[in-house]
Order: structure tokens, then C-alpha cells, then sequence
């Protein structure tokens, strides 16, 4: 490929996105005392960390570089997940902050690249097995959440 397509713009970010989730996720994991939380955070974290790892090599494999972008809530995130406050705080302040991310969002636009057929078949396929396993990673998160969110 010669010109760049516009969904590599998109790679780069969700590549972005899940590596500082796993940084974060990882950091909360290593805070919390709740064990199925630890679980579950760690899993996920891991998870988010490959995840990172596969789009950059997809990114590199369409013949282009992988480049970095700011995020301005990443540091907030950290923070807020390593602090002292509850589970079930850090869980709150989470739910807000996605609420304050622009629309599309990022997981919009990976859902309407998996049905263009302007992106290469393959990116398609990777997008598919990706929403699959981000889907499972939140139903796992929300079970864990909601024990915590209503403790008896």
C-alpha cells in the first residue's frame, strides 16, 4: 500500500487506547485488596496489553508506522485508579470519564470499519475477533462491578 487509508489513523489509536488500559487496569489491579476484582482487572489488563501489541504489528504489516498520541485523561486515569479511594469510587469515576469521550467514539468507529468494505479484509477479520473479546472483557468487568457497586 502507498497511500495511507484512513482507518490506519484508527488502528493507531485503538493500538493506543488498550496498551494505556493495560497500564491502568494493571495499576488498579495492583491497588485493590477485593480478589475477584484483582482477578478479573489483571485478566483484562493483559488482555488490553496484547491487544496494544497486535494493532501496532497491524499498523506495521499495512506498511506504515505507529505514531503517538496524547491522551490528556491518561495520567488522570493512573492516578485516580492507584489512589485510596473504593472500588467502587474508581468505578464511578470511570463510568464518568467514558461519558466524557467524543462521540464517535473510538469503539463506534471500529464497529463501522468492520462492515466498510474499504478496509482490508483481514483489518475487518481482526476488528471482528477484537469486538468479540472486548465484549467478553466487559461482561466479565460489569459482573465484578456490580458486586462491588451493590455489595449483599
Amino acid at each position: 500500500m502507498t497511500a495511507k487509508p484512513e482507518y490506519v489513523d484508527l488502528l493507531n489509536e485503538i493500538r493506543l487506547k488498550e496498551a494505556q488500559a493495560g497500564v491502568y487496569l494493571e495499576a488498579w489491579a495492583n491497588k485493590t485488596d477485593n480478589k475477584d476484582l484483582k482477578e478479573c482487572l489483571s485478566f483484562v489488563a493483559a488482555r488490553e496489553y496484547s491487544h496494544g501489541d497486535i494493532f501496532d504489528r497491524r499498523v506495521k504489516e499495512l506498511g506504515f508506522a505507529t505514531q503517538e498520541i496524547e491522551d490528556p485523561e491518561f495520567e488522570e486515569k493512573v492516578r485516580v485508579v492507584s489512589s485510596d479511594i473504593s472500588d467502587a469510587e474508581k468505578i464511578a469515576w470511570l463510568k464518568e470519564a467514558r461519558l466524557r469521550q467524543p462521540t464517535p467514539s473510538v469503539r463506534e468507529r471500529y464497529e463501522a470499519a468492520m462492515e466498510d468494505e474499504s478496509v482490508d479484509s483481514l483489518t475487518r477479520s481482526l476488528l471482528r475477533w477484537f469486538t468479540d473479546v472486548e465484549n467478553d472483557s466487559v461482561a466479565q468487568m460489569t459482573e465484578v462491578y456490580s458486586k462491588i457497586e451493590n455489595p449483599g
